[in-house]
């Protein structure tokens, strides 16, 4: 991996050599068929997960922008400001983050990180916060700081791109399973299996409630090809919200040395376990952490 110390430095690129030594058995699963995990949350202390793979595909084009600094837009618990403001640190590059919420407030963890990584905190209501996908507030924004405005969560080809690095490692499985937010790590993953040629099944959890537009916009941009299917029953209702249930998983799982965070994995291991009850699994699978274990501090756990 990455060499890397407590404060997120260390930060030398993504080495696709060494990815599969982060694949590991799941404990406590039926042991009919197989399956396993790739950890990417161990990639790195801070710029962990599929953050890692996306803030990677940004990085030439900010360098070619001849922009001062990166700025993007999260909440005050953001696995994605998180892991930008690390980066950022490392590699000394100036951030910018945008957060919905408001300066009088008390910092949450995650907005302590950032902010004792250099990062400037600007705050906006969430009136002024629903602007983020605007290209024309984004263009001013950039002018107004000199700086290369990354989409909310690292969305978008830029940030597709290097996750498909993580198609060999489906090679030789029946099945893989992620968790889905922005869709950026799911798309980048299937135009890596098309481009290589590999023949599985990709499952995707969706984690956020009430996607029917980008739902549709990402079985447009889904390769033809590839086989790909939608669970949309494990997001409990909301973006974040838990339930007894998702969170004795997430119990069950820390005592087996595989930590959660309820946003995304657990609700993928939610999603593949429910499955299981009706679907006797007979196939390797592989599931994909995506990290964001941070963001764990946000709740009672």
């Amino acid at each position: 991996m990455p060499a890397a110390d407590d404060t997120g430095a260390g930060w030398s690129g993504i080495d696709p050599a060494e990815l599969a030594a982060l694949i590991e058995p799941v404990p406590g699963l039926p042991s009919r068929g197989h399956v396993d995990i790739l950890r990417l949350d161990r990639l790195h202390p801070h710029i962990s997960g599929n953050k890692a793979f996306k803030l990677a595909g940004f990085l030439p084009r900010f360098r070619a922008s001849g922009r001062r600094a990166l700025l993007s837009f999260g909440g005050p618990y953001s696995n994605h400001l998180h892991a930008l403001a690390a980066l950022g640190q490392a590699l000394n590059i100036p951030v910018i983050a945008l957060v919905r919420g408001y300066a009088h407030l008390p910092l949450t963890a995650t907005l302590q990180d950032c902010q004792s990584w250099g990062t400037e905190l600007v705050f906006a209501d969430k009136k002024t916060y629903a602007q983020r996908y605007d290209p024309q507030w984004q263009q001013e924004l950039a002018q107004h700081y000199d700086a290369f405005v990354i989409p909310e969560g690292g969305a978008g080809d830029a940030g597709e791109q290097e996750c498909r690095q993580l198609a060999p490692l489906c090679a030789d499985y029946d099945q893989v399973w992620l968790a889905v937010g922005s869709g950026t790590t799911a798309l980048g993953l299937a135009k890596g299996l098309q481009e290589q040629r590999i023949d599985c099944e990709l499952v995707g959890v969706n984690a956020v409630a009430d996607q029917g537009e980008r739902q549709r916009a990402w079985q447009q941009a889904m390769p033809a090809d590839i086989r790909w299917r939608l669970l949309d029953d494990a997001h409990l209702g909301a973006f974040g919200r838990t339930s007894p249930e998702l969170l004795a998983l997430i119990e069950r799982y820390d005592h087996q040395h595989l930590p959660l965070d309820p946003v995304y994995t657990a609700k993928l291991l939610l999603a593949f376990e429910r499955e299981l009850v009706t679907e006797p699994l007979n196939a390797r699978v592989l599931l994909i952490h995506s990290g964001g274990l941070q963001g764990r501090r946000g709740y009672s756990l």
